[in-house]
């Protein structure tokens, strides 16, 4: 979906009322719009949004109140995690560019970049994320390996992005399995246990 695209569903959602997340009563009334800023992906760019506007909600029996999270900003990060998973993939994997080239390219610094790569290392344990594979499609057949990663000077940060990508890669295999929609960072916390936080990888 094109960011004009997503400009125009996020004005439609704006109507958008539900049931309340607390107690499930149909009683919700609107409660003002605000206005956040996010990093997204618009094609096969990073682009920095400034206005992006978020239906607030009330309900009417319970007095719960919360925001309606617009389609494709699932984070409350600035950073979404389309922004981070190909942030990640390109500066493990490309071995034509530095870390600084591929933060600029993604509106980061390069330390944001690496803190990045460290967490959705941490994310889960691969073998964890295998055996969910191995779980939801029923079959003794595991993916394929991932590309090896490129060259650093440090073995331990190769090893942190090997591990990164596997992590990723296993995610997207589970999403595709039980029919989300990518990028598979984003549906963490369906896989993981609940301690673990949807928005870690880019806090």
């Amino acid at each position: 979906m094109t960011l004009d695209e997503l400009k125009e569903r996020w004005n439609q959602e704006l109507s958008y009322r539900g049931r309340c997340i607390q107690c499930d009563s149909e009683r919700v009334w609107y409660n003002g719009i605000r206005l956040r800023t996010a990093t997204l992906r618009d094609g096969d760019r990073s682009v920095f949004v400034g206005d992006i506007p978020v239906r607030r909600l009330l309900c009417g029996d319970c007095s719960a109140r919360w925001s309606h999270p617009p389609t494709g900003v699932p984070w409350r990060a600035h950073y979404q995690p389309c922004v981070v998973a190909e942030a990640v993939v390109t500066d493990v994997l490309d071995g034509n560019v530095c870390d600084a080239t591929v933060a600029k390219e993604h509106g980061c610094h390069r330390r944001t970049l690496l803190r990045w790569v460290a967490r959705v290392a941490r994310v889960a344990e691969p073998a964890e994320l295998m055996r969910r594979v191995l779980l939801e499609s029923e079959t003794p057949v595991l993916p394929a390996a991932p590309p090896t990663v490129r060259p650093r000077r440090s073995a331990a940060l190769m090893a942190l992005g090997q591990r990164a990508i596997w992590v990723l890669l296993l995610l997207e295999v589970l999403t595709s399995l039980v029919g989300l929609s990518p990028p598979g960072l984003r549906h963490t916390s369906r896989f993981l246990p609940a301690h673990v936080s949807p928005s870690e990888a880019a806090a």
